[in-house]
């Protein structure tokens, strides 16, 4: 029971200071925040934090694992053979994930989410593209060209607004990524 309610506390403390961090980051730049102002705008002490981080930027790779932890176990569940659903539930996953995405475009860090992407990117492409048989090194290639292709589209459509449908963006770079690697 002690462990469980341990557990416990960690997630909240965890998830207030994201959410201080993200509150604030909406307003300043990240350069800028240091851990004693989120400390304060989560209500938790600097020794909380540091039992949880070391740096700043952990808080937002944590997060990032947590979210593509999730997200792997969503596509799972899509099946072997449903490649552009998987493509759709990416676009609708990380639509839902906005505030996170533009704090981070807006503060230049977005590449902690590509370092992220790579290894999801990598199964979800190789599940998606990579149904034909190809060499080795054709393979890696093409995988490759996808994930950072659905990591830049991800971008792009962020910085716009996410105007497009899911289901729009999924016709869009499953056509892209079917059709045009054969």
């Amino acid at each position: 029971m002690y462990k469980q309610n341990t557990n416990l506390q960690s997630k909240i403390v965890k998830e207030s200071i994201f959410i201080a961090l993200m509150l604030i980051m909406e307003k300043k730049n990240f350069t800028q925040i240091t851990i004693t102002e989120v400390c304060k705008k989560a209500g938790v002490s600097r020794m909380a934090f540091y039992r949880n981080y070391n740096i700043l930027e952990d808080i937002i790779t944590v997060h990032l694992d947590e979210l593509f932890d999730d997200y792997s176990h969503q596509i799972l569940g899509c099946g072997k053979d449903f490649g552009r659903e998987r493509v759709c539930l990416f676009f609708s996953y990380f639509r839902g994930q906005n505030k996170l995405l533009m704090n981070l475009i807006r503060s230049n860090l977005n590449y902690l989410i590509l370092e992220k992407c790579i290894g999801y990117f990598y199964t979800l492409s190789q599940n998606t593209v990579c149904q034909n048989s190809h060499l080795p090194l054709k393979e890696k290639y093409i995988i490759e060209f996808a994930a950072g292709g659905l990591y830049k589209v991800l971008i792009e459509w962020a910085n716009n607004g996410m105007k497009e449908s899911d289901e729009v963006m999924a016709d869009i770079c499953y056509d892209l990524m079917v059709k045009n690697m054969k």
